[in-house]
């Protein structure tokens, strides 16, 4: 790789077990069947210890057809930026060859509400729809620092032509960080708390 280019991998998993099975069935019909593919994607990364226990994916809205998915590859990446939400819109960018998907109507399906950093992206990216389960307080309660916030995060998104639903199932994504916490995942860029109950 050259001194001036960026590039970041997905798990080899993701395609040979993930995906395989996606195209073993029909697209999703709905959030919800959307979101439980993208949880499922989550749990294998755990399993498979490939990151943190985080997964997204844009479906179009119209056709419901998968157009990217990705897992968090912080770690192996060394790339603070490698969030599973940011690859996933950034695939589905390059896919079909544009900086925004406002002429493409989107989905970004993500395993957990947005940081800081992913919640910026979200809001240039040109998605029309955000679905989300664990909250953020779920995953700051198992250590990470999803960065500052504001309270009217989801008004600013439906503002700029974004509908925001979540947390929807969220004790199936609750459990994901769980197993990741059980497993003694790497934590990285903690903040500092106090034993986690969720």
């Amino acid at each position: 790789m050259a001194a001036n280019e960026i590039h970041l991998s997905q798990p080899d998993w993701l395609a040979s077990e993930w995906l395989a099975a996606q195209r073993q069935r029909p697209n999703p019909a709905d959030d919800q069947g959307r979101l439980q593919a993208v949880l499922a994607l989550a749990a294998l990364t755990v399993a498979h210890d490939s990151g943190g226990p985080f997964a997204a994916a844009v479906y179009a809205l119209d056709t419901g057809e998968l157009i990217s998915t990705s897992v968090n590859t912080v770690v192996s990446n060394h790339c603070a930026a490698a969030h599973a939400e940011l690859q996933a819109l950034s695939q589905a960018q390059q896919k079909i060859g544009s900086y925004t998907l406002i002429d493409r109507p989107c989905v970004l399906v993500s395993s957990s509400e947005p940081c800081t950093m992913c919640l910026g992206a979200i809001a240039w990216s040109g998605v029309k729809q955000l679905v989300f389960s664990s909250t953020r307080e779920d995953v700051e309660q198992i250590g990470f620092d999803e960065g500052p916030t504001t309270e009217e995060w989801r008004q600013q998104l439906t503002e700029r032509g974004i509908h925001v639903i979540g947390p929807m199932l969220r004790e199936e994504g609750r459990q994901i960080l769980r197993d990741y916490q059980s497993r003694q995942g790497v934590i990285y860029n903690a903040r500092p708390i106090g034993p986690a109950q969720i």
